[in-house]
Formats: C-alpha cells, sequence, structure tokens
C-alpha cells in the first residue's frame, strides 16, 4: 500500500515539511499499538466508524465530511493514517500518510477516507454499488524508524511494517499485507519507483491495524 502526503503509490512527499512535522510530535503520539488509549474497544469502534461515515459519503455524494464535535481523547492528537478496503481478499484501494497531515486523528481519518474513495490513482473511484461488499481497515502507523537493508530483510511480516525511500518517492507496505517476508523488501521497492538494485534507504514502521467485521 502507498504512502504520501495524501498520495498514491509513487506520489510525492513533501519530505522536509513532513519530517518537521513528524519531529515535533509528542512520542506518545508516534506509536498507536502502545498507546493504551487505542486498546479501547470504544476507541476502535469510533475511528472506524468515522472512517466509514467519510468514505461512504464521498463515494456517494462526494461530499467531504466536517470533523466531528464530539471523539474520545485518542482521536484529537495528531495521526498518521492509511484508509483501505478490502473486497474478497484483494485490496480494492488505500492511501494514506507516513506524517500527519492533519491537526488530529479524527481529521485524519477523514482525509485518508476521502483520498481512498476517490482519488486512489491504481485503480477506478469507488461506486457506490461496491460499499456494501467492502470491507474497511483504519491503519495507525508510527513514525518511520531508520533501519539497514539487512534489518529490513529480518522485519516480522504480520507485526511489522515497511517504507522504502527512493529519492522523493516512498513504497509502504503495511504489517499483515502479506504473511511472507520475502515480499516486504520487493513490494515496498516497486511501490516507491525503485529497481532491484536501486540504493534506497529503508525504515521499519509500526501500524496499529483496526478492521472492520467482514460484510457479506
Amino acid at each position: 500500500m502507498s504512502s504520501l502526503s495524501r498520495f498514491s503509490l509513487g506520489a510525492l512527499l513533501p519530505l522536509l515539511l513532513a519530517a518537521l512535522v513528524g519531529a515535533a510530535l509528542p512520542a506518545r503520539a508516534q506509536d498507536p499499538a502502545q498507546d493504551p488509549r487505542w486498546a479501547d474497544p470504544a476507541v476502535q469502534a469510533a475511528a472506524l466508524t468515522l472512517a466509514r461515515r467519510a468514505f461512504d459519503a464521498y463515494a456517494r455524494r462526494r461530499e467531504v465530511l466536517d470533523p466531528p464535535t464530539h471523539v474520545p481523547p485518542a482521536l484529537r492528537g495528531p495521526m498518521a493514517v492509511f484508509v483501505s478496503t478490502m473486497r474478497a481478499g484483494a485490496p480494492r484501494c488505500c492511501m494514506g500518510s507516513l506524517y500527519p497531515t492533519q491537526p488530529d486523528a479524527a481529521d485524519e481519518i477523514i482525509a485518508s477516507a476521502v483520498a481512498a474513495a476517490g482519488h486512489d490513482r491504481r485503480f477506478p473511484p469507488v461506486r457506490p454499488g461496491e460499499l456494501a461488499h467492502l470491507t474497511l481497515i483504519v491503519s495507525l502507523v508510527s513514525r518511520p524508524r531508520p533501519i539497514t537493508e539487512s534489518e529490513a530483510a529480518s522485519l516480522d511480516p504480520v507485526r511489522d511494517g515497511l517504507a522504502v525511500r527512493n529519492g522523493d518517492r516512498w513504497g509502504v507496505v503495511l504489517s499483515g499485507e502479506s504473511p511472507r517476508r520475502e515480499n516486504m523488501m520487493p513490494w515496498g521497492r516497486i511501490r516507491a519507483g525503485a529497481g532491484p538494485h536501486t540504493p534506497v534507504q529503508w525504515f521499519q514502521i509500526s501500524d496499529l491495524r483496526l478492521r472492520e467485521t467482514p460484510r457479506r
């Protein structure tokens, strides 16, 4: 799945600004998997509900929701977010950012949901008739941590995510995308627009994956 300042595969990230924003964030905002607030089922349900409302509103009416007034405190801090959907076990769309681009997680979820529903350039915009068949996923992403190539090769594909930087392009493989470790590095390279021997930078990311109950 691709990343970048409300981007799709191979899109460009305003890297300097994003890095400065990321560096200024409190540590707790950077690793949602370690934040006890996100372990609360009610908070997870609120995030998924907001993402679904924003996703469906844009797919049906090209409407961008206003940020809600009342949300759990966890959604009031800055957070990098991806919103994706699956249909019959296959990806339908995925958009998001490696660094927060909005004031808080609620706004970030809305922006990512809108981008996924209508602006993932790998796929046509989601049609209203598809909505009942899509399972929505919200991935809350930690700040990328630089690692070596050998460390990247040893990541756990179920637990860890990988980000690959090729100049000003990035490719992201979120945790759980594939159960096979050997897929992570090639997928990251492809998504960053890098060939098999192109020098790249490697980053580990931690992401907390919130998934709807699959629709029938």
